[in-house]
């Protein structure tokens, strides 16, 4: 098919690391847009088989493969994505995601019409390596979220983003110094200088694993970690108090996740200092065994999976291109 070289180029970064299982699949969903003029940017980050340069030869000229000598990291691999884009807008991908066929899209025409927004977001569906859902999001943020989210980070996987090109002049590109949680940090610039658009469609299908969470202490770390980097900026706003309890409720439910009780209760306690009802539950719940809080944790995501009707979202490789079988 002839690409219509008179829309605006989009760029398609896709970061990968090890899991040759799921990079055929993520070009299949960039290039099975409806909106053609895409280029697609593999960075294979020192993966130790040349995996990526493989199927990347199986795909027209339009995608491309960059490899990292070492691994870098996941913001050093899209940092290198984005230094290699032509496209006036950037979207992300890692490569276990895929995409409605129509995303691209319409992030395009919601970025033409909302000039003041330098990202366009979507709804997420969240599912396991065999396609069942396991999560779907009611909301996206909009608007000016320039004081929400200096609170926490509100759109979560970059995934789910198209990216205005020029933001990256404005504010720069990933902070590599960030094992972890750095899209909140790039997000948080962002907000300081554009407004968020948001497609209310669910266009983005974020494969979630049993084992892909980063440690809670390296939770700890990073999110204590853009606090610091962002004092200044957030006192300011006057949400320090309230970005402050936002991210030890994140650290104290991860750690009653883990079963650390001890952990969980200290920083759910410090948490009721912007008092919710749910932090509230939360804290109850570290007193209590972890047998309970497993059964609690699982009802909690069954209730909400329930709420958000996530029954009537058709998973299907024909509106999915690139989902895994």
């Amino acid at each position: 098919m002839t690409k219509d070289r008179s829309k605006t180029l989009v760029s398609v970064v896709i970061p990968t690391y090890e899991r040759p299982e799921y990079l055929r699949g993520a070009i299949q969903t960039a290039l099975g847009q409806t909106y053609d003029n895409i280029e697609v940017i593999v960075v294979d980050d020192g993966s130790s088989e040349f995996y990526a340069d493989e199927i990347v030869a199986e795909f027209p000229e339009s995608v491309t493969c960059i490899r990292h000598d070492e691994n870098k990291g996941l913001s050093a691999a899209r940092n290198t994505g984005i230094r290699n884009a032509n496209g006036e807008y950037v979207a992300f991908l890692d490569d276990d995601d895929r995409w409605h066929w129509t995303k691209i899209a319409r992030q395009v025409s919601t970025l033409d019409e909302n000039k003041n927004a330098g990202l366009a977001t979507c709804l997420v569906v969240a599912l396991t390596p065999d396609n069942e859902v396991v999560h779907c999001e009611t909301d996206a943020p909009s608007g000016d979220c320039s004081e929400s989210m200096l609170i926490g980070n509100q759109i979560g996987t970059p995934s789910r983003v198209l990216v205005r090109r020029e933001c990256f002049d404005d504010i720069g590109t990933f902070d590599e110094s960030l094992p972890t949680k750095q899209d909140w940090d790039f997000y948080l610039r962002l907000c300081q200088e554009w407004d968020i658009a948001a497609v209310e469609n669910y266009l983005c299908f974020r494969t979630v694993h049993e084992s892909m969470s980063s440690s809670t202490h390296s939770l700890e770390r990073d999110k204590k970690k853009i606090l610091q980097k962002h004092e200044s900026l957030i006192r300011n706003a006057g949400v320090w108090e309230q970005a402050q309890a936002s991210v030890n409720e994140e650290i104290g439910r991860s750690y009653l996740g883990d079963g650390s009780l001890k952990q969980a209760r200290e920083y759910l306690r410090t948490s009721l200092s912007d008092i919710t009802v749910r932090r509230m539950i939360l804290l109850s719940l570290s007193y209590t065994h972890p047998a309970i809080i497993s059964s609690t944790i699982g009802l909690e995501r069954t209730i909400a999976r329930y709420r958000s009707n996530c029954s009537e979202i058709s998973i299907t490789s024909a509106d999915i291109p690139g989902l895994q079988p």
